[in-house]
């Protein structure tokens, strides 16, 4: 590939450039050389932003610990500050951290708004544990406040860990109204979480949920997990992880994105395990028509990638 320089040279040379404007571009780039290697080091991870995860993690396992050795001691309103204050701190520092210079400092911000949403998420629970509520009202509860906490935390900041927040909060909504009937529904968790997922792919496609590659990655496991584990109560619902993981490749071979393919190939895969698993009894057989199936899908591949049977040839 040729250099810069040489491409300068090219240009003055056939007169699209002069020397005075071939100089000004060369000033350019040796100011940019310069100025690249600290922008890199300003943004790449340091030690003050590892103390603040780690800070981060010791404060999470002290709450852990004060919770398994004093919750039978406890008073309920105790039980609530115990969870709900450091998730109320969390979020306050995670504010603080998001006003700092150093982009270490923000990303620790954005972890600490994770965590605290997950605190204040538990702190519901407990809320409604102490007040008598039945434990669908409780799940119910918890998912609503999960979910609310990390859409306005992505609103004020969209980034890595606050997508990944919706995402956990939306598979708590979709196990609490799975378990709004007597005995809980998969078939009603599944297809509410895949439906969350089909509208959250329509949203990062449209670029309305942000940043692409983690959104992607929550909706499409949304979708295929969600259609997979549908199918766990119904025999009929076996078959929506291979109708939403064929609609996640059809995505993925549209919109380019890798993530979207890999998911729905684990979901077609994951399909094919729990269908033959769940229908042939004996492993020998079992076993064959995995082998079978797979040595089929690899000749139908390579076919395809060698005649291209698509591609219509011109006829002279």
């Amino acid at each position: 590939m040729a250099s810069s320089e040489e491409h300068l040279e090219r240009w003055r040379a056939a007169g699209i450039l002069d020397e005075a404007a071939a100089e000004r571009i060369r000033a350019f780039e040796r100011d940019s050389a310069r100025s690249q290697p600290e922008t890199g080091d300003r943004e790449g991870p340091g030690i003050l932003e590892a103390l603040i995860y780690l800070g981060l993690a010791v404060a999470a396992v002290g709450v852990v610990i004060l919770v398994g050795t004093s919750w039978e001691d406890l008073e309920d309103w105790a039980r609530i500050a115990v969870v709900g204050v450091p998730g109320v701190l969390a979020l306050a520092l995670g504010a603080g951290l998001r006003t700092l210079p150093e982009p270490g400092m923000v990303r620790g911000g954005h972890i600490a708004w994770l965590a605290g949403g997950v605190l204040l998420s538990g702190a519901t629970a407990v809320t409604g544990d102490s007040a008598g509520w039945r434990a669908d009202d409780i799940q119910l509860a918890t998912g609503l406040v999960a979910t609310i906490l990390a859409l306005a935390l992505w609103v004020l900041a969209p980034a890595h860990p606050q997508v990944l927040g919706i995402g956990g909060a939306a598979y708590m909504l979709s196990i609490a109204l799975g378990g709004r009937s007597d005995e809980f529904s998969f078939l009603v968790a599944g297809i509410s979480l895949a439906i969350v997922g089909g509208a959250g792919a329509l949203a990062v496609e449209r670029g309305w949920l942000e940043p692409q590659l983690p959104a992607r990655a929550v909706v499409a496991a949304a979708i295929t997990w969600g259609a997979f584990s549908a199918g766990f109560d119904e025999g009929w619902a076996e078959s929506l992880v291979f109708v939403a993981s064929a609609a996640v490749i059809a995505l993925s071979v549209w919109r380019g994105g890798l993530v979207y393919m890999l998911a729905g190939v684990a979901g077609i895969f994951g399909g094919l395990i729990s269908t033959i698993t769940r229908h042939v009894d004996e492993e020998t057989t079992a076993a064959l028509l995995l082998i079978l199936m797979g040595a089929l899908l690899i000749a139908v591949v390579t076919f395809l990638a060698r005649f291209r049977p698509w591609v219509r040839t011109s006829v002279s």
